[in-house]
């Protein structure tokens, strides 16, 4: 068993080199869609400034490992770039280095990447966004400059530093955050206080994360009238403690051993604390000796050539005591070491494992792989090896792989993300002996899921052909269109009179092997509770049908509203082989609300999204007069203007509790929901805030005198004044985990037909009158985010 120390090290590993792999950081998430074939993924969006230089780790991948890397394409704010070496690629490895930056016009580049996979090439649009912003205003400082946080003291958490601005200088600033920057995975452990502006302050559920002898340095972007302003290493909080945790191997690999009359020395341990004056000592022994001695500076214990240490079965315990500039620790048998006649060297030829010939992908794992036995060598020291490919590096890092220090044993999790070949994982064995190491390699064959699946179909009725002067057809059918797939609309509240009841949705196509067994079971109802006036569902049968309550006219549809609703079903594709496969597959239901003047209807009602790349799926817009049940005529709306204006929920498809689902709504929201957390990176960082609508919305103010749009890269999204399509920044797309969202936003539409924004707001005309309500108003629009989206 590892001790607190090594855990807390390897957690601090993996955030530092996280940032190479967040293609696999969603991968202990239930998928809702499978992406297969080749995939490339560099890091999300960077926030730069002026005169900076930034590299781009080297991507990861799924499939073939990919080769001849070249940047095949550069936007500026959506319009082509010239690219005089602003953007280098190395061809080799597909990193990505930002330079000469000083004269750089501020905005969002992207930037598409095409490279060889197997002999066939890819070009990956919009593969790597980088943010540019402005230079920092003059005048602005951030005090102190570096926040000592001294872990020892009872209110250590509540250090803080405070953004100020020179009185004669004065800059306005209407918004702080945290520039991303997905190399610095701590950056979430930080943020801005609600109820004081300019404040930064740790999270209080990330200060546990964070760890003494460590120090934070951020980036802030602060927004102006002038626009977005980037400001370089503004904080540097740094993490202080006297010692703790102190580290020198594993316990199963205690005690150590020394060989008599020779010189021998320990490892050189790790610790945590402050290194400022750190020193070691021996505090005791037992049995009691003088011959060893420690490097006060290192902690190494030795012995020197010569000494005088008998072989013994009794191993000698170590205290040892740390100290520092903020205090000492004693460890007490931290360490142990057994005299012997002859640590035997090691002799590569018996150091083998034997090969794993199948690992199955989607659920396989592997526990405690050791050596073969007959492994020859004293007091050994196993540790994966450098030389690992990039891809066995990056499970490494997340301790999806990991190793027994003491006995060489390796295993893989079942949540791997390993793509369907062959794998070396390289193991270097040290000791005393030989201290340059034989390396060898576990290989490991993953091969594909039998039961995996891409998808499971409920039909469609937004197929439907809209028939004027007919009663709507509501019952499903097999989609032609993927983009319509699992999405039913309802419109009429009473709906059904002639008999057209819709009691059971039937699964009508799935791609589950014909091999494996599927079995469903309802895991969600949004909104959560037990009856929706929208949906009245009874039960997911064993064969996947969705039934409602019979009886009801308005089994479904019904709403004196606008409403919408989710059922997110668990489907299980399992046999007697591989492991089973399980994936969340949501059901949209969509009531639009009938208005006099005309009912809108988006199709399909839910926007496909990747929230790192922003990539969205489209959709058209038509309205209709709807009369006595019927389509009675569709509607010319040249002046119509749509806004996504109100009543935003966000409903988690994973279980990823820092992006909590509900609804959005002032002084009741808590930064635990994903919806507040964007609203953060929009600038709104106080309860009170989370009634703006300007994260959404296109027309962003409720002023008499509309203005505008304003500034539509600070926002979050909106729906584009002229095409009708959804519009997603994705840099503002992250949780303060500095994970993507999986998940829907559901927000109502507003619309009117003349053009008057000002209406979709209820506000007042020039001349004070006040405007009746928008012509239009609740329609239901999803937005479902999910990184493995690809477009369709």
């Amino acid at each position: 068993m590892k001790s607190k120390l090594l855990s807390t090290f390897s957690m601090l590993r993996f955030f530092i080199v996280a940032a190479l792999t967040v293609f696999c950081v969603s991968c202990d998430k239930t998928e809702t869609t499978d992406s297969t074939g080749f995939i490339l993924h560099y890091l999300g969006v960077t926030d730069i400034g002026p005169g900076m230089s930034y590299t781009l780790q080297a991507p990861t991948y799924k499939g073939s490992a990919p080769y001849d890397f070249t940047i095949t394409k550069v936007t500026l704010n959506e319009e082509t770039f010239s690219n005089n070496d602003n953007f280098v690629i190395n061809a080799e490895t597909g990193e990505i280095t930002i330079q000469n930056t000083d004269g750089m016009t501020s905005g969002m580049y992207s930037i598409s990447v095409g490279c060889y996979s197997n002999g066939k090439f890819f070009d990956f649009k919009d593969a790597v966004q980088v943010n540019m912003l402005l230079a920092v205003p003059e005048g602005v400082t951030v005090e102190p400059a570096e926040v000592l946080v001294n872990q020892d003291e009872e209110n250590w958490a509540e250090a803080s530093a405070q953004v100020s601005t020179e009185a004669d200088k004065h800059v306005s600033i209407t918004g702080y955050a945290i520039a991303q920057d997905e190399t610095k995975p701590y950056l979430s452990y930080f943020t801005f206080d609600p109820n004081t502006k300019g404040k930064i302050i740790i999270r209080e559920s990330e200060k546990d994360k964070l760890v003494a002898g460590e120090s934070y340095t951020l980036n802030l972007k602060l927004t102006t009238k002038a626009g977005e302003h980037m400001y370089n290493n503004a904080v540097t909080f740094k993490v202080v403690s006297k010692p703790r945790d102190l580290f020198y191997i594993e316990t199963e690999a205690l005690p150590d051993l020394f060989e008599t009359g020779t010189e021998n020395k320990s490892v050189i341990p790790t610790i945590a604390g402050a290194k400022e004056e750190l020193k070691f000592a021996i505090k005791s022994v037992t049995p009691e000796t003088t011959a060893f001695t420690i490097n006060e500076a290192t902690g190494q214990i030795s012995v020197p050539e010569g000494n005088s240490l008998e072989i013994s079965e009794t191993p000698y315990i170590f205290t040892i005591t740390a100290s520092n500039a903020y205090g000492s620790n004693d460890f007490e048998g931290i360490y142990s070491v057994k005299v012997v006649a002859f640590i035997e060297p090691i002799q590569p030829e018996t150091f083998n494992y034997t090969p794993v010939n199948k690992l199955y992908q989607l659920g396989g794992g592997l526990e405690s792989q050791k050596p073969d036995e007959g492994f020859v060598g004293g007091a050994p020291t196993f540790q994966f090896d450098e030389s690992n490919s990039e891809e066995i590096k990056a499970q490494i890092a997340q301790n999806i792989i990991s190793i027994n220090s003491a006995n060489g044993a390796i295993s893989i999790a079942n949540n791997h993300t390993l793509s369907a070949m062959t794998h070396e994982i390289k193991v270097k064995v040290t000791n005393k002996k030989n201290e340059e190491g034989v390396v060898k390699a576990l290989s490991v064959t993953v091969v594909e899921n039998p039961n995996d699946f891409t998808y499971v179909s409920w039909g469609t009725n937004i197929e439907h052909e809209i028939i004027i002067g007919a009663e709507d057809d509501y019952f499903p059918k097999k989609e032609t269109n993927i983009a319509y797939r699992n999405q039913f609309r309802f419109i009429n509240r009473n709906w059904g009179v002639n008999g057209n009841k819709v009691e059971n949705i039937e699964v009508l196509d799935s791609d589950i092997p014909a091999g494996s067994t599927a079995s469903y079971k309802l895991i969600g109802k949004f909104p959560n509770n037990n009856n929706f006036p929208q949906l009245n569902v009874g039960s997911i049968l064993e064969n996947g049908t969705i039934t409602t309550n019979n009886g009801n006219s308005s089994s479904l549809g019904g709403s004196n509203s606008a409403a919408a609703a989710i059922l997110l079903i668990e489907v299980t594709s399992s046999n007697n082989e591989a492991p089973a496969v399980k994936k969340n597959i949501p059901v949209f239901f969509n009531s639009p609300e009938n208005v006099s003047t005309g009912t809108l209807l988006f199709t399909p009602f839910v926007v496909r999204i990747n929230p790192h790349t922003g990539q969205c799926s489209s959709t058209t817009s038509k309205v209709y007069e709807w009369k006595n049940h019927k389509f009675n005529k569709e509607v010319s709306a040249p002046n119509i203007a749509i806004d996504y204006r109100t009543n935003f929920s966000y409903w988690n498809f994973d279980n990823n509790q820092n992006h909590a689902s509900g609804d959005l709504k002032a002084n009741t929201s808590t930064d635990a929901e994903m919806l507040f957390q964007v609203w953060n990176n929009c600038g709104f960082s106080k309860p009170s805030d989370m009634g703006t609508r300007v994260p959404l919305c296109y027309y962003d103010t409720q002023k008499e005198d509309y203005p505008g749009p304003g500034n539509l890269t600070a926002k979050a999204g909106y729906i584009d004044a002229t095409t009708h399509q959804i519009v997603i920044n994705p840099e503002k797309w992250k949780g303060k985990d500095g994970l993507y969202p999986n998940g829907v936003v559901i927000g109502h539409i507003h619309y009117v037909f003349d053009g008057n924004a000002n209406r979709i707001h209820n506000s007042k005309y020039p001349d004070g009158t006040p405007v009746t309500p928008a012509d239009g108003k609740g329609y239901s629009l999803f937005l479902w985010f999910d990184e493995t989206y690809e477009g369709n």
